[in-house]
């Protein structure tokens, strides 16, 4: 991305997962970096530093609920102080969507007008939240999903087993920082066993109840669940239309054992997601949609 004159400020938008951030942090140490040679070089004491989060040009902005006003204006005071080490700063603002406009206005004018060779990387999931002044003084650079075999090579070069690999590769629908989140996440995995026990339990109408109850009690959790639900949905379609391609291929024979259809579990999961958009609680929604799998 580099590799042309490099400009003041970028925007890198795009699904969580996809490698914004990291790439922002390569950016940031080719910058810095004072290898004469391939850059980043990682080994010189400006790419250490920065590795070890303790160079003193290199400004990250990271919201705990949203970036205010005053937030940027300590950014833009620190870029009006002369660098300690560099010829510039590099400053890393992720989650930019969550910058309030008063926040991204304040932001404007130094976009308009950089001090000197300072560089902007803002991150941004939603870029409707973006105003259009910002987008404009920027330079857009799009992120998207992998395919699953690209992020299975990723995630190997990660360090992780070819089977593993390959299983979070397609579970993480190709967003490889997903994928190595869940790879991490014992507590995933474990959701993702009580919702196929859950499943299991449900054989007919009168089950709902006791099938869904476990899940209930985790409301806190509603959209990972649903998320594993829509997941099992598809593959049980593609295993009773006797296709190939399933996701899940660890609990395949689990779920050709559930005595519900694919189709209607899918339709259940929609649903049930519109219910929680309107407001309704997680427990009715969820033995809705356990009714609906049923044959309600």
């Amino acid at each position: 991305m580099l590799s042309s004159r490099v400009v003041h400020a970028y925007l890198l938008t795009g699904p969580a997962g996809t490698g914004k951030r990291t790439l922002a942090d390569i950016c940031a140490r080719a910058l810095f970096c004072q290898s004469a040679g391939e850059r980043p070089c990682d080994a010189c004491p400006a790419c250490r530093q920065l590795l070890s989060g303790n160079h003193p040009d290199f400004i990250r902005l990271r919201p705990e609920k949203s970036i205010g006003v005053n937030d940027v204006r300590a950014v833009i005071e620190r870029l009006s102080v002369k660098p300690y080490e560099a010829d510039r700063h590099v400053v890393v603002v992720e989650q930019a969507d969550k910058m309030t406009p008063q926040a991204q206005n304040a932001l404007l004018k130094t976009l308009e007008t950089p001090p000197g060779p300072d560089v902007f990387f803002l991150i941004a999931g939603q870029m409707t939240a973006m105003l259009p002044t910002i987008v404009s003084r920027c330079r857009m650079v799009r992120f998207h999903y992998l395919e699953p075999d690209e992020a299975e090579t990723a995630l190997k070069a990660h360090g992780l087993p070819e089977d593993r690999a390959r299983l979070l590769a397609r579970l993480s629908q190709g967003s490889v920082g997903r994928a190595l989140a869940m790879n991490e996440s014992d507590a995933w995995w474990a959701l993702r066993e009580k919702v196929i026990a859950s499943l299991a339990a449900l054989h007919e109408k009168q089950d709902v109840a006791v099938a869904a109850l476990p899940l209930a009690e985790k409301r806190e959790q509603a959209s990972d669940i649903l998320d594993i639900l829509e997941l099992c949905a598809r593959d049980l379609m593609v295993i009773q239309d006797a296709g190939g391609g399933v996701v899940q291929t660890d609990i395949e024979e689990k779920l050709a054992q559930l005595r519900f259809t694919g189709s209607r579990a899918l339709r259940g999961v929609m649903e049930a997601r519109r219910m929680l958009a309107s407001n309704v609680a997680w427990q009715s929604a969820l033995e809705m949609l356990f009714f609906n799998m049923a044959g309600g």
